[in-house]
C-alpha cells in the first residue's frame, strides 16, 4: 500500500516549499495564482489532504464544518443557519461559512478547497444545476437543504403544500385576481417552484391565472 503523502511530499513534487504549500491549504495570499494551481494540481492528482493531526499542529480546530449557501445576503439562508449555528457549537465544531452565488462551479471549487483541507462535513444549500455527481465524493458527510438527491442526507422544504394551503385560503375567501411574485424564472431553470405549483392549484379549481409578466429588474 502506498503512504500517505505529507506536506513535505507535495512541496517536493510541486517545486516549491513547505511554506508555500500552506499557505495553498489555508488559501491565504502571498503565492501566485500560477503557483497556486501547479500546487492544487498535484494535490488533486495524488488526492491528499492534511492530517486531522497536522491540522492540530498548526492551530485548527479538529472538528470543522463548512456552511455553504447560495448568497450572503439571503434572509431565508440566514435564519436556517442561526438555527444550526448552536448545534454545532454544543458539538464542539467550528463552523465557516462560504457563498456559491448559484455557480456549480465555484461549489465545485469550494469543495475541492475543502477537501484538501479535510473538513469533516458540509451543509449545501442547493439549487438548480447541483448535481449529484458534482457532490458524489460528500456522500457520507454532506447534507443538501432545499433540494433532494437520492442517497444523500436532505431536508427539503414543502414548497408545493404551502403554496396550496395559500391559494386554498385566498379562493375560499373569494380572491380571483391572484399574482404571484418569486425570482425571475432565467435566474433559476427551470421555472420556479412558487409559480409551477401556483399554476398547478390553479388548474386544479379549472382556475386560469394570468401568464408571468416581469414586472422587476
Amino acid at each position: 500500500m502506498q503512504n500517505r503523502l505529507t506536506i513535505k511530499d507535495i512541496a517536493r513534487l510541486s517545486g516549491v516549499g513547505k511554506s508555500t504549500v500552506s499557505r495553498v491549504l489555508n488559501n491565504e495570499s502571498g503565492v501566485s495564482e500560477r503557483t497556486r494551481e501547479r500546487v492544487e494540481a498535484v494535490m488533486n492528482q495524488h488526492g491528499f489532504s492534511p492530517s486531522r493531526s497536522a491540522r492540530a499542529m498548526r492551530g485548527q480546530s479538529d472538528k470543522v464544518v463548512a456552511i455553504i449557501v447560495t448568497r450572503l445576503d439571503s434572509l431565508s439562508e440566514n435564519l436556517a443557519v442561526q438555527t444550526m449555528l448552536p448545534a454545532f457549537y454544543e458539538q464542539g465544531y467550528d463552523p465557516i461559512m462560504m457563498e456559491s452565488q448559484f455557480s456549480p462551479t465555484l461549489v465545485m471549487e469550494h469543495l475541492g478547497m475543502l477537501r484538501r483541507r479535510n473538513i469533516d462535513g458540509v451543509v449545501l444549500f442547493g439549487f438548480t444545476g447541483i448535481t449529484e455527481e458534482l457532490i458524489a465524493p460528500w456522500k457520507a458527510s454532506l447534507v443538501l437543504l432545499a433540494r433532494d438527491a437520492q442517497g444523500f442526507a436532505s431536508v427539503c422544504y414543502d414548497d408545493e403544500g404551502a403554496i396550496h394551503i395559500l391559494m386554498q385560503r385566498l379562493y375560499e375567501q373569494g380572491h380571483r385576481n391572484i399574482s404571484f411574485l418569486g425570482v425571475p424564472i432565467a435566474i433559476l431553470p427551470p421555472a420556479n417552484v412558487g409559480m409551477t405549483h401556483t399554476w398547478r392549484f390553479a388548474k386544479n379549481i379549472n382556475f386560469i391565472p394570468s401568464p408571468p409578466c416581469p414586472v422587476l429588474p
